[in-house]
C-alpha cells in the first residue's frame, strides 16, 4: 500500500478522534467519530435543554492522495492540525469553497 495514502488515513483518524475526545458544555451532547472508507466525521447527537440536537461537525475525505474538506465547523478549523502534521497545502482542498473559490486560497484546487 502507498505509504503516503496510509500515512493520511492515520492523521484523519487521529484529527477525527482528538476532537471526539472533548465534551460539549452545553446539554446532554454525544461526539462521535466514524471512519468509513475514507470517510472520517465528527457527529453530536443528543438534546440540548427540549431541542435536539445531529449534526456533522467535520467530514473530511482522503480522495486520490490529498485532503478534501467537505465540512468544517470546528472552532479553529482543521487546516491548521493538517499543516501541523505535515501536510503541505497543495495536498488540501477547501472543498467547502466553490470551485472557483478555490483558486483564491492558497491550498489545492482539486
Amino acid at each position: 500500500m502507498d505509504r503516503q495514502l496510509e500515512r493520511y488515513r492515520e492523521i484523519a483518524r487521529e484529527i477525527v478522534n482528538d476532537y471526539a475526545r472533548y465534551r460539549p458544555s452545553l446539554g446532554e451532547i454525544e461526539l462521535s467519530a466514524i471512519a468509513d472508507g475514507d470517510s472520517y466525521l465528527l457527529i453530536s447527537f443528543g438534546w440540548n435543554s427540549d431541542r435536539r440536537v445531529h449534526s456533522t461537525i467535520l467530514h473530511l475525505r482522503v480522495v486520490e492522495g490529498k485532503f478534501w474538506l467537505e465540512r468544517d465547523e470546528t472552532e479553529e478549523g482543521i487546516t491548521q492540525d493538517l499543516l501541523d502534521r505535515g501536510v503541505p497545502k497543495e495536498d488540501i482542498v477547501l472543498a467547502f469553497y466553490h470551485p472557483e473559490d478555490r483558486k483564491l486560497t492558497e491550498f489545492a484546487i482539486a
